[in-house]
């Protein structure tokens, strides 16, 4: 019975207006049947507990061993950085709104600053992704590049240029957001109190979206996608040249005879030591290029 109460929409009474008629706002259901919220409660509460753990820890470990000191585990950390704020800013505020709808709770300043770190991470985060990217492209395509360029001090430069550009990107949203209220009779309805659109910049709202999206998505992607066809090709272009190898090299014990007038003479041919070498060089260096493909694809 007491579920039945909850999903019945909510008549709040108006203030009277000058005419002294008080008319009924219809709200809605203030939460979804309990068929819906526990399940979507479950699944988030899963989500932010593994989350803030495994990103936690990634932070922590990172941090106190000096031998992961790499650029690569510094791209790492700054998406564990950033997948942390989108956990403890955002999922504990949509849990409590799966369950009271309105009003809202959290204030005009959590409202704005939620809007500013969702937007913000998502947008370091998927600079920082392309970033990395280049970084594993130059690695792997041009080697001896890599050794200049893949610098600590270059990573945490671009990692802070990032999240500049990310949270500058996020501010012209976060500024839309605010508490609105619904109006009864030209009268606010304190309990109608919800975190949305509150504002809009002139010539700038009707292109948000467009922009957002060529952006922190469109060309990122367009950037990893090319990237990662080109390492692909030059795996492949590596194993080509390594069986290559390994064919020329394959004359061990292979046995030749010549005839001459007084007989029959055996030739036996042999690998020299440093074509072994170079055929396990070639192998070492398509593993481990394989090795960190298989790590970005994880």
């Amino acid at each position: 019975m007491s579920d039945n109460v909850f999903l019945s929409s909510s008549k709040i009474p108006s203030i009277e207006s000058s005419t002294g008629i008080s008319d009924d706002l219809d709200l809605g259901p203030i939460r979804d049947p309990l068929t819906t919220v526990i399940p979507m409660t479950i699944v988030y509460a899963l989500i932010l507990i593994t989350g803030v753990i495994g990103n936690f820890i990634t932070c922590l470990v990172i941090a106190r061993n000096r031998y992961m000191h790499t650029a690569t585990n510094y791209y790492l950390f700054s998406l564990a950085i950033s997948d942390l704020l989108l956990l403890v800013l955002g999922l504990p505020q949509e849990i409590y709104q799966l369950w009271q709808k309105y009003p809202y709770a959290f204030g005009e300043v959590f409202c704005v600053i939620r809007g500013l770190t969702s937007e913000a991470s998502t947008n370091s985060s998927v600079l920082t992704i392309t970033a990395f990217t280049i970084e594993r492209y130059v690695a792997i395509c041009h080697p001896l590049k890599a050794h200049t360029m893949s610098k600590l001090s270059r990573a945490v430069k671009l990692i802070i240029i990032m999240w500049i550009l990310g949270i500058v990107c996020a501010l012209p949203i976060a500024y839309q957001f605010g508490i609105v209220y619904d109006f009864n009779n030209e009268r606010l309805v304190p309990e109608s109190a919800a975190c949305s659109i509150k504002r809009t910049i002139p010539y700038f709202n009707e292109h948000t979206f467009t922009i957002s999206s060529l952006l922190v998505f469109v060309i990122p992607v367009t950037i990893i996608s090319v990237l990662y066809m080109l390492i692909g090709l030059k795996l492949r272009y590596s194993a080509a040249v390594r069986n290559k190898q390994i064919a020329a090299n394959n004359t061990t014990d292979t046995e030749v005879n010549h005839r001459n007038g007084s007989g029959y003479y055996k030739y036996q041919s042999t690998k020299r030591p440093h074509d072994s070498k170079n055929s396990s060089n070639g192998s070492n260096s398509l593993s481990q290029r394989r090795a960190v493909i298989k790590m970005l694809t994880i």
